[in-house]
């Protein structure tokens, strides 16, 4: 089990910051879509230097400030982006499991962004 969750605290950590330097991909869609999966919290542990993924059991926005992931249930990992406004949304959503959220799909082979409104 710890195996595990090294490997997904690996590749989720890894798609969040191939996402910061992804560019457009033009196979992509122009338009909004809708992505629906489980919303995990990235939380930094400044001192450890690692970052703990959370699944919260309700708003996050009391957490310190954090990076935000979505990952679908085929496994599609996608780094959570936008404005503040759509962010903290996400932020203070009650539920964090089996949510759509829409927004602009961004990236290619290195990672996926959910640029959300």
């Amino acid at each position: 089990m710890k195996g595990f969750r090294i490997v997904v605290t690996s590749l989720i950590i890894a798609v969040a910051f191939a996402g910061l330097f992804t560019v457009s991909s033009h196979a992509a869609d122009e338009g909004t879509k809708s992505i629906t999966g489980t919303v995990i919290c990235l939380i930094p542990d400044y001192q450890k230097g690692t970052v703990k993924p959370v699944i919260a059991t309700g708003p996050c926005d009391s957490l310190p400030p954090h990076q935000h992931v979505l990952m679908t249930k085929e496994g599609t990992v996608y780094s959570l982006q936008g404005l503040q406004d759509g962010l903290l949304k996400i932020e203070q959503m009650p539920k964090k499991t089996d949510v759509t959220i829409a927004g602009k799909i961004e990236g290619n082979n290195y990672g996926w962004v959910l640029v959300v409104n």
